[in-house]
């Protein structure tokens, strides 16, 4: 007689592996959101009751009721649209130098070694500087517009960039190398074949860096020298005192730059599907 195979032993199909995944990703959602509804009940609560002073911070429901008003505000493409894309320009145009610029010096540094340790100790030492210092240079140099903004996060975001491409095309197998040298394949050949292809993981480590990285020079530079901007409504409203306001903008802030960050990560994932997500949870 043929025993019954056993149900709890047989391996998923597809459909039970695609519904276990959107258990998971339902289960991680739910517990972020209640985290976030956690933090904001006690901040109300702490506020509410004057456990903290109210000119210290604003009340959890407040802010909520203006940073919804600011939605509204982008959405109608009203004043706040206007802070909103000055902010994102700057961000995506400081992100895609420090791109181009990053993947160029580190390909440059790393397929050539003497120039490498010739410049790194300098480079080294220009990401120990805090770019901060350079912020009243670079508004004299650049003026008040979006150049100096763009500049501050590219001085900011550029090294992570730097860094991981060197990294990433030194992680080649030598053998790939000799391989493609046998078969007649130039330095450039095996630079777009072989390696820059192993290093993808490696860019895009600094590439994610390099988005939230962005994000902060521009609102250093909007601090320094803005005239628009989330960072610069974020420092108005802290000097008049509109506490609400600040962290609503704060909070726009963080949507913008984590958004962004995500895209990078999708792209990661189309580009570089054969490695495995060891990282964070979605």
């Amino acid at each position: 007689m043929t025993t019954p195979p056993d149900i709890d032993a047989m391996p998923d199909l597809p459909g039970d592996l695609g519904r276990s995944r959107w258990v998971s990703v339902a289960g991680t959602v739910g517990l972020q959101i209640g985290m976030l509804a956690a933090v904001l009940g006690i901040w109300e609560v702490l506020t509410a009751s004057e456990i903290i002073p109210h000119y210290l911070l604003p009340r959890a429901s407040e802010v909520l009721t203006t940073l919804w008003a600011d939605v509204v505000d982008i959405v109608t493409g009203g004043t706040m649209w206007v802070h909103f894309y000055t902010t994102l320009i700057e961000i995506l145009l400081g992100f895609v130098l420090s791109v181009l610029i990053g993947v160029a010096v580190g390909a440059l540094l790393a397929e050539f070694p003497p120039l490498q340790r010739a410049t790194y100790p300098y480079v080294v030492a220009a990401n120990a500087t805090p770019r901060i210092a350079f912020a009243p240079l670079i508004v004299i140099w650049f003026g008040f517009d979006y150049a100096s903004k763009v500049v501050m996060a590219v001085a900011i975001a550029v090294f992570p960039v730097i860094v991981n491409t060197m990294a990433g095309l030194a992680a080649t197998d030598r053998d790939d190398i000799r391989l493609m040298r046998s078969l007649g394949a130039t330095r450039s050949q095996i630079l777009w074949r072989v390696r820059l292809p192993t290093a993808l993981p490696y860019l895009f480590a600094g590439f994610e860096t390099a988005m939230l990285f962005s994000a902060v020079g521009a609102v250093i530079g909007e601090f320094m020298a803005g005239n628009a901007g989330l960072g610069y409504v974020t420092l108005l409203a802290q000097e008049l005192f509109r506490l609400d306001d600040a962290f609503s903008a704060i909070a726009l802030l963080s949507v913008q730059g984590f958004l962004l960050h995500r895209l990078v990560v999708v792209a990661r994932k189309r580009l570089v599907f054969w490695q495995a997500d060891t990282g964070s949870p979605k």
